[in-house]
């Protein structure tokens, strides 16, 4: 990996100002700017990095999730390893049905292809979606697979790194944190049971939630998963964003087959299990939910329109903004609001529009 002083300043300049939500933290960094940069640059020359402790919270919607927020050097230092070094070296063994973290990728891309998949086998009569979700997918992913997968593919220093990132949800206080905001939350709410399913990390397992390297890895972590189930299994109308997968096939009895073997696999060569409750054979015509769509066929067209769950938990969020922001910041809740006027751009949005317009 080329490290240089200009690239760092422009993952700075681009990705964070961009991304951080954090403004603090970017002017804290400002102010030294050159002498934090010369600091990441001895680093990614050296490898010598010890990481600082994350800020862990706890957001409630649209469901409980804990988040784990990097000091501003270590979001430069994640950043510029996938910018630099993932990216070039193993993006070539990601499949294009594998729509999460990568450019001009996403959910919106991942809705475009599903809707040409169902396009495509309109020629049967009936076909059916399988649909998968893997357990507590970031919390179980493994070390030493992980790092064994990663070991042919960077040089010494991006892997002495990226190791020291991987192991990061092995300290202590990682867990104690999480402890305190759950016990803490369960004071105050009602929905106890979503607060207490929330996992501590095992030793060895996990990739923090909220890191842009853990994006990354999480979507190569399952490739060779990715390659089996269409080069193998046969099932080219695939759709996968990060743990959740869509199959699309004309034989019900076939997706119930794959899925066996699918599982089976996830068992030995992944130690992951799959969410059996979320693992549902569909009939294109009932439809089924993806990315926060409900997509089927009626009268041999393609339907897709916003899901009741989506919806609720955007008026949530809209409410959410309408209380808690002050008259002076009443403009960036605006901005909010409109920016849920031009989402859903795959389906009639008009429904969600008049429902954030009784709300607002």
């Amino acid at each position: 990996m080329e490290v240089s002083i200009n690239r760092i300043i422009n993952v700075f300049e681009n990705d964070m100002y961009n991304g951080c939500s954090n403004k603090k933290k970017l002017y804290k960094f400002e102010i030294f700017k050159m002498c934090n940069v010369d600091y990441i640059y001895d680093v990614l020359r050296s490898g010598n990095y010890n990481m600082k402790e994350y800020s862990i919270f706890m957001i409630k919607y649209p469901k409980y999730r804990i988040i784990m927020s990097l000091k501003m050097i270590d979001k430069v230092i994640n950043h510029y390893i996938t910018k630099y070094a993932f990216i070039p070296k193993l993006s070539k063994y990601l499949d294009i049905r594998n729509v999460a973290t990568r450019k001009n990728m996403g959910s919106s891309y991942g809705i475009k292809l599903l809707k040409r998949y169902i396009e495509l086998n309109k020629k049967y009569k009936e076909f059916y979606i399988l649909k998968l979700d893997i357990s507590k997918f970031f919390y179980n992913i493994d070390h030493n697979k992980l790092k064994s997968m990663l070991r042919k593919e960077l040089d010494d220093i991006e892997y002495k790194i990226i190791c020291t990132i991987i192991d990061s949800t092995n300290a202590s206080y990682v867990n104690n944190n999480i402890e305190n905001l759950k016990n803490n939350e369960l004071k105050y709410t009602n929905r106890v049971k979503e607060v207490v399913d929330i996992p501590n990390y095992k030793y060895g397992k996990g990739l923090p939630i909220g890191n842009m390297t853990s994006q990354f890895l999480a979507i190569y972590y399952l490739y060779a998963l990715d390659h089996f189930i269409v080069h193998n299994l046969g099932i080219k109308y695939m759709v996968r964003y990060m743990d959740d997968y869509i199959l699309i096939h004309h034989d019900k009895c076939y997706l119930k087959k794959c899925m066996n073997i699918i599982e089976r696999k996830l068992n030995n060569e992944y130690k992951l299990k799959l969410n059996k409750k979320k693992c549902i054979i569909y009939n294109i015509k009932d439809g089924f939910d993806f990315l926060g769509y409900t997509l089927k066929r009626v009268d041999n067209k393609t339907i897709c329109i916003v899901s009741s769950k989506t919806r609720k938990n955007v008026l949530k969020k809209v409410k959410y903004n309408i209380s808690n922001y002050s008259n002076n910041n009443l403009r960036y809740s605006y901005c909010s609001i409109n920016n849920y006027y031009n989402s859903f751009k795959y389906c009639n949005n008009l429904f969600i529009k008049r429902s954030i317009n009784r709300v607002y």
